[in-house]
């Protein structure tokens, strides 16, 4: 009967301390430092108690021990999930971010905690070496066993990332997270974890009065650790505490993708989605910028909405299961009214929307709205040299915006549409400038979609590469002539380039498309970029060509444009 009471308790224990860090966690931000700061005295007092029983053979110190050493570990739980001791990084990986590279950012983004936790086990194996009764320093080592190894086995690749359940200031960690059926460390940690419990369950099999008592408590502790390892390669998407977390179900959302090539004005038309959105509504965006810093995510995050940098090139290549999770993370923490997606212009966006046709995400897309935008000045050039894809945009767009309207005479307009209405007649042709749309029209780029219908696009990425790169301060003169050069083909076939940079004491937004150069005043960043996107870039000319940038001086306010 001693076997089962251990084992229910060693059961409920660690569910009722995994719930009230998770609890906790759910608080507003404010509370944080007021949970952690009570953590910590009641860590203390179960050091403390750790130490004064840590002779104590008797079947209450061992529960008595087990209690403690549960409590002592979660600080460092609660201390990490609430960001208060995580690392000096904290922020996403680049999207080309791999290999040894990717792994130092991993460690560097929890880096004080592995050192605080480091610390942990060594105070209390300090307390309790030579000790009689081991049980509190064994439940703290396993505990952290289970948390390491489960850590190491999200970053090398699960199935059940579960990233839902990260709070909103940790979302950052989602970009060291890899999805896949399996990695090589999911064994080799199963078979360890296995073969401890083996030896621990043969132990208290042996043991008789209170040392069986210990030797449950732990072994059910590990059998729980490899229960947990085994819910993230399963097929299955909850966890034993999903029902304490806030927001784990969702609510059908209106989506929207913003599609389009690149330059052709996508940023600017969802500013005025967010302009035009009713106060108390609340939006998400997903931007996938190509290059190795979304400089988009800076300009969107300015207006109110929430924005995701989803990690890697591509949406729709490798992230097609990404995308999928986070979307839905994004709804059910953010409870958003309306999700904007801006894929890359390198981006096929029938297989976009096959995702979100998806039947697993039926619950999620409540509604689904595409708008794809053309620039009417670089339409011609741009059908001509890409037609196919082209006429794959044209096709699976309800409603077609023409952006840039105003450097087109009426006549080359009406042959843009003549050509729009031959590749799709069904379409709502619209030509607007600087991205305005009646907000009327929007409704009718609403998608009725399954998921076999869009699949007739084809995966076309346009062999583009890029580039992205620190801007010193200069003179806005000095920006515009090297935009100029991206434009003439010195540094490579530019298609694209936007940036922000300090210019004298404020801040210019950086922008070439369409063969168009323009800077304007923009809001103070926190670190300047330059993205570059094309073909045949010359990283090293570029880098050098920064470099000579001449320092800035003082410039009037307005907008500089060029062509």
């Amino acid at each position: 009967m001693h076997y089962l009471f251990a084992a229910v308790y060693a059961l409920l224990a660690w569910w009722f301390f995994t719930a009230i860090i998770l609890v906790l966690d759910g608080f507003p931000r404010r509370t944080f430092r007021w949970s952690l700061l009570g953590w910590t005295v009641l860590t203390a007092v179960a050091l403390w108690q750790l130490y004064l029983g840590r002779n104590d053979t008797s079947s209450v110190g061992r529960y008595a021990a087990f209690t403690w050493g549960t409590i002592a570990w979660g600080w460092q739980e609660l201390s990490f999930y609430t960001g208060l001791i995580t690392g000096p990084r904290k922020a996403a990986c680049p999207p080309d971010c791999k290999g040894l590279r990717h792994f130092l950012h991993a460690v560097s983004v929890s880096l004080y905690h592995e050192l605080a936790v480091i610390g942990g086990c060594a105070l209390v194996f300090g307390l309790l070496h030579g000790a009689a009764n081991t049980t509190g320093l064994w439940t703290y080592l396993i505990m952290w066993w289970m948390h390491q190894s489960a850590k190491l086995n999200v970053f090398f690749g699960v199935r059940n990332l579960n990233e839902e359940y990260l709070p909103e200031h940790l979302r950052y960690l989602a970009a060291f997270f890899t999805k896949k059926n399996m990695n090589w460390f999911f064994p080799l940690s199963v078979s360890i974890s296995t073969g401890v419990t083996s030896v621990m369950i043969g132990a208290a099999a042996r043991a008789t009065g209170p040392a069986a008592i210990g030797w449950t408590l732990l072994s059910v502790l590990m059998v729980l650790a490899i229960l947990e390892h085994w819910l993230l390669v399963l097929p299955i998407n909850r966890t034993p505490w999903s029902m304490t977390r806030k927001g784990a179900t969702v609510q059908p959302v209106t989506v929207e993708v913003v599609g389009g090539f690149l330059g052709t004005g996508k940023t600017t038309f969802v500013q005025r989605l967010l302009q035009n959105k009713a106060p108390a509504e609340r939006v998400a965006i997903l931007v996938n910028d190509m290059g190795d810093v979304s400089l988009d995510g800076v300009l969107l995050r300015d207006r109110g909405a929430e924005v995701v940098e989803l990690p890697n090139g591509c949406v729709c290549c490798t992230l097609r299961g990404d995308l999928e999770s986070q979307l839905r993370s994004i709804v059910a923490r953010s409870k958003p009214q309306r999700v904007i997606i801006e894929p890359s212009g390198a981006a096929e966006l029938g297989d976009l929307l096959r995702v979100l046709a998806r039947p697993s995400l039926h619950d999620v897309v409540g509604q689904l709205r595409l708008y794809t935008l053309l620039d009417a000045g670089n339409f011609g050039a741009l059908y001509s040299r890409m037609p196919q894809l082209v006429e794959a945009y044209a096709a699976l767009s309800p409603l077609l915006v023409v952006n840039k309207a105003d450097r087109l005479p009426a006549e080359g307009l009406d042959a843009i549409f003549a050509t729009l209405r031959q590749l799709n007649p069904s379409a709502t042709l619209v030509a607007t400038s600087y991205g305005v749309v009646d907000p009327a029209l929007l409704t009718q780029a609403t998608v009725v979609l399954s998921s076999g219908e869009a699949e007739h696009g084809e995966h076309a990425l346009l062999g583009l590469d890029s580039i992205t790169l620190p801007v010193p301060p200069a003179a806005a003169a000095e920006l515009r002539g090297l935009l100029v050069m991206l434009r003439d083909g010195a540094f490579g076939e530019v298609v694209r380039a936007k940036g922000i940079a300090p210019v004298g004491e404020g801040w210019m937004q950086l922008d070439l498309a369409g063969g168009e150069v323009r800077l304007q005043h923009a809001r103070p960043a926190t670190q300047s970029m330059l993205t570059v996107i094309g073909r045949e870039l010359q990283r090293g000319a570029l880098t050098q060509a920064l470099a000579d940038l001449a320092q800035p001086v003082i410039t009037g306010h307005g907008v500089l444009e060029g062509r």
